[in-house]
């Protein structure tokens, strides 16, 4: 009998071990959701928002977006826990885009360890309300479409006087690359840091370009003419996008919309000091 006893109480015990030590499933409650920053916008990255809905602390030890249109997953390897009724965001790098037809489809991959000690892997379809994730696609492929056709590349300094009040002068190279098809430049577009001026009246604008680049175009270039588009005293300090020059595209295989001209940390110094000196700044 006593035998019989014990082998009973070491598999209540075992059992009890299993308990701890096996795959927990992830608690009712938790949700993950997708999202970008501005500042995410340049780097291609995105969010994803861990939320704990439930009543225990949760560790999410890694997690990996995967979808359709991107080539592999993009990760988060770090141990970032989420306290009860909290949310946390843990940034992930894409990684290349995929542009074909095929139907989307999104999920999210967590491992996690609960509070008791249990682990688990889940895998969940994230929401995303902004509709990120098809806006990235989209701007990837179209940038992926014109980079076939041209290189549209800032340059490396710009042209502006100290005190003349005057614009300063940026030139967006525009080099086609000799691939059979063709793209359609139809506008350059001010930020909200910096207008695009007409020279004849110094009216801001949307610059008509017009222009098709193929194989048998040259080389050229788009010359902006640039005011600050208010004199704001925080409007550098608080910037994100505002010296990425957008242009109004259309590809031959179909696309449109528009892609960004984002400059170099020097070219983008010039710009501050040029803001603050057009507009009185210290």
């Amino acid at each position: 009998m006593k035998t019989v006893a014990a082998l009973i109480a070491l598999a209540l015990l075992l059992t009890g071990c299993a308990a701890t030590t096996g795959q927990a499933a992830l608690p009712a409650g938790v949700t993950v959701s997708v999202f970008q920053n501005r500042f995410d916008y340049s780097l291609r990255q995105l969010e994803l928002k861990v939320t704990n809905g439930t009543r225990v602390p949760i560790t999410v030890t890694s997690a990996a977006f995967s979808s359709t249109r991107f080539a592999t997953p993009a990760i988060w390897d770090r141990p970032q826990l989420v306290p009860d009724g909290a949310a946390r965001d843990l940034k992930v790098q894409l990684t290349e885009p995929v542009c074909d037809t095929a139907p989307p489809k999104d999920s999210v991959v967590i491992e996690f360890i609960l509070e008791d000690g249990t682990t688990g892997t889940a895998t969940v379809v994230p929401t995303d309300e902004q509709a990120r994730v098809d806006a990235i696609n989209e701007e990837d492929c179209l940038g992926v479409s014109v980079a076939a056709i041209a290189a549209i590349t800032a340059p490396a300094s710009i042209r502006w006087t100290p005190g003349a009040h005057a614009p300063a002068a940026l030139d967006i190279s525009v080099v086609p690359t000799g691939a059979v098809g063709s793209l359609t430049l139809h506008y350059a577009k001010g930020t909200v840091l910096l207008s695009l001026v007409d020279e004849a009246d110094g009216q801001p604008y949307d610059m008509p370009l017009d222009r098709l680049v193929d194989a048998d175009s040259g080389a050229g270039v788009i010359p902006l003419a640039l005011v600050p588009a208010r004199c704001d005293p925080h409007a550098i300090e608080e910037d994100k996008r505002g010296t990425f020059f957008p242009l109004e595209v259309e590809t031959g295989d179909g696309r449109s919309g528009k892609i960004y001209v984002g400059v170099g940390d020097e070219v983008r110094r010039s710009l501050y000091e040029f803001y603050a000196d057009y507009c009185g700044l210290p």
